[in-house]
């Protein structure tokens, strides 16, 4: 066995097949044929040892004969220890490794050491039930759904990414969710197939709410992208032999799939999924891990997070609203264009308009009509200030708004009661600037006339060069608070 064993140690993830595959198939061929013989625990668990590397054998001789041999030894060790009356352990060290499980590859890790002499194991470690509980957990991870017997067991640490994505995906997020969402925004580094399932399940119900604008980082949109590219070529473009309604429906709630998704990835979720198939409301496993389906989520999450990039942080067309927000003779539109800037009604409209009113006061330049100049640019600072602007709407406002802040004078007036009313709702403040372009459209909005009216709030302090060096300066802080780590990481990208 010494000389075994030391052909076993240099079986690795990554070793070379024409090298690895005759050591583990004579492993698995010696297992076989006496699972439950007298070196069955030493055997099985040199098969263990080398499961990592049989995962990236997927769909080879090696991996089936595997299998094959740990679920026979699985069987033939319980049956053992059966008919012997039982163990007398109380619990065996497999179910802790279960009970902490990170990925498939990396929980492998946990399984006893056969270069370690046997007589220096711990006695439970050595039990036959013991290794039979890995030699179904190392089945389960090569080839899902094929061995039965491994404990519910869900990681705890498995359960707090459910609790997370769960709160993140119903919109109501306990903390940041950039960071809920970024632990999960690439592979781990060696997929099973299991792991594999459970990447593409997850990003897919994670990409609706990273593309909805409510992720302001464009790098986490970036990373996921990046991810699910990368896992494209072990997601071949073919088609599968399942029938119609095999493949897992995935359920209506974003938070349901990402559980799902969880479940996969690890040995003792991947149990519940299979209990749930069996009592006939579910896929099986099998089909979870079928990569036709897997592929037809990972493109569509892909695509769905490359428009949500583009729409949210790259440039938009406008010059289509032009016959929307202008009239026939060149003026505003002023009552369509302040009603698209109240903020919770339409966010894409709203947004776009104050994109528009921007481009439109940055294209009439400094001897355009002074009085349009005038209304697009409170328009500009009631955006800032009020709307849920996507980053790439908010950059290029805020690039008009600071060469604009250059141009504005300095000073003090003579407006001692301020510039706007006390707590002004955003309606009213649009309502205001309507009335400051078209006067004749209606009684002014404001303060009704009486002794402590002050200064009324008429056109004359709206249209106040202070007021308007102050609308342009909080338009800009509004911003750069707002996106301030977006700004930075794009200033260093374009100083590298």
């Amino acid at each position: 066995m010494t000389e075994l064993i030391e052909k076993w140690a240099g079986v690795t993830a990554g070793a070379a097949p024409e090298e690895a595959d005759p050591v583990v198939l004579e492993c698995a061929r010696l297992l076989a044929a006496e699972p439950d013989g007298e070196q069955a625990v030493l055997l099985t668990f040199g098969l263990v040892n080398m499961a990592p590397y049989v995962l990236g054998r997927r769909g080879a001789d090696v991996e089936r004969a595997v299998v094959d041999a740990l679920g026979a030894a699985a069987e033939a060790m319980d049956e053992q220890c059966l008919q012997a009356g039982g163990c007398g352990h109380a619990a065996h060290p497999y179910t802790d490794s279960l009970e902490e499980w990170d990925t498939d590859a990396d929980g492998l890790l946990d399984a006893p050491d056969v270069e370690i002499p046997l007589d220096e194991w711990d006695e439970a470690e050595a039990c036959p039930r013991n290794a039979a509980g890995w030699a179904r957990t190392a089945a389960d991870v090569i080839l899902p759904g094929s061995t039965d017997g491994i404990p519910e067991i869900v990681p705890e640490s498995h359960q707090r990414y459910i609790r997370s994505l769960g709160s993140v995906l119903n919109d109501y997020p306990n903390g940041d969710p950039f960071w809920d969402l970024d632990i999960h925004a690439g592979p781990p580094g060696d997929l099973s197939r299991a792991a594999l399932a459970g990447y593409v399940v997850v990003a897919h119900a994670n990409c609706w709410y990273a593309g909805s604008g409510r992720i302001r980082q464009r790098s986490l949109l970036d990373d996921m992208i990046e991810g699910l590219e990368s896992v494209l070529p072990l997601l071949p473009d073919e088609a599968c032999a399942h029938e119609d309604g095999e493949h897992p429906a995935l359920r209506s709630g974003s938070d349901e799939q990402a559980s799902e998704g969880i479940h996969l990835q690890s040995p003792g979720g991947r149990s519940v999924l299979r209990e749930e198939h069996e009592d006939g409301y579910g896929a099986s496993l099998e089909a979870w891990t079928c990569t036709t389906f897997l592929r037809a989520l990972a493109v569509e999450a892909r695509d769905h997070l490359r428009e949500a990039v583009d729409r949210l942080f790259g440039t938009r067309e406008t010059a289509h609203l032009d016959p929307v927000y202008l009239r026939p003779d060149g003026r505003l539109d002023i009552d369509l264009l302040s009603e698209r800037h109240v903020p919770f009604k339409d966010e894409t409209a709203s947004e776009e308009a104050a994109l528009w009113a921007a481009r439109r006061y940055e294209r009439l330049g400094p001897d355009g009509p002074a009085l349009d100049r005038t209304v697009l640019l409170l328009l500009m600072g009631t955006a800032a200030d009020s709307l849920e602007l996507s980053y790439g709407i908010a950059r290029e406002i805020l690039g008009i708004l600071r060469t604009t802040a250059a141009t504005l004078p300095g000073g003090a007036c003579d407006h001692a009661d301020g510039h706007a009313p006390g707590h002004e709702r955003t309606s009213d403040r649009l309502a205001r600037i309507a009335h400051l372009y078209a006067p004749d459209a209606g009684p002014a909005p404001g303060p009704a006339p009486g002794p402590d009216s002050g200064q009324g709030f008429r056109n004359e302090v709206l249209t106040c060069p202070v007021h308007m060096a102050e609308v342009v300066t909080k338009g800009i802080a509004e911003i750069e608070e707002q996106f301030e780590e977006e700004l930075e990481a794009e200033e260093e990208r374009l100083a590298e």
